[in-house]
């Protein structure tokens, strides 16, 4: 699984939240899939190798889902960010960008937690489409997957964009304690024209 899939895997879905049926059966599916993907002709001595695989495939699977389903119900932003862009073809967009700031190793981040809940955030969303512009991701490029469309990748190019200058907003010294990372979730549909 390339950057592209992982990207297009965890772009916020409304119903994921709502659904861990869901989300266990595209996990079940991607694990099956890269099974598919990494299958190599039979031969001898080789079946605790696949098996291996395809247990670490599932173990890993069935980690991503109990993490999913623990942290989605439980996942509460320290801002909404209204995220407006107007498109090349000036098409007017509106909806949500939902960050939190979270520690894994105890590290304080209140600091972090209260800049970005009282900073203006005005006019990130056009600067996230803008950047997103600069830098698009199209069908055969490097590293995408054939089976992506246009379009998806065209949703790829606005998140990309928008999520990397939320988090690049951010002064680089609130996020660089051991274990503090960003995570949020979005209402954007991410049009891009």
């Amino acid at each position: 699984m390339d950057d592209t899939q992982l990207n297009r895997l965890l772009t916020p879905r409304d119903s994921w939240a709502d659904s861990p049926e869901l989300l266990d059966a595209m996990l079940e599916r991607i694990a099956t899939n890269a099974a598919d993907e990494h299958a190599r002709p039979r031969r001898r001595r080789r079946g605790a190798r696949i098996a291996a695989v395809v247990g670490a495939l599932l173990g890993v699977g069935v980690l991503a889902t109990a993490a999913t389903v623990w942290v989605a119900p439980n996942f509460t932003p320290d801002v909404v960010i209204p995220i407006s862009y107007v498109t090349d073809q000036g098409t007017p967009v509106e909806c949500t960008y939902s960050l939190a700031i979270s520690s894994w190793q105890g590290t304080n981040v209140t600091e972090a937690k209260e800049w970005i809940s009282s900073h203006d955030w005005t006019r990130i969303g056009q600067r996230g489409y803008d950047l997103g512009q600069a830098n698009p991701v199209n069908v055969g490029d490097p590293d995408v997957d054939p089976e992506l469309t246009q379009e998806d990748l065209d949703r790829v190019t606005v998140s990309t964009g928008i999520s990397t200058v939320v988090v690049d907003e951010i002064p680089a010294e609130l996020l660089d304690g051991v274990g503090v990372g960003t995570s949020g979730t979005s209402t954007c549909e991410w049009v891009r024209h």
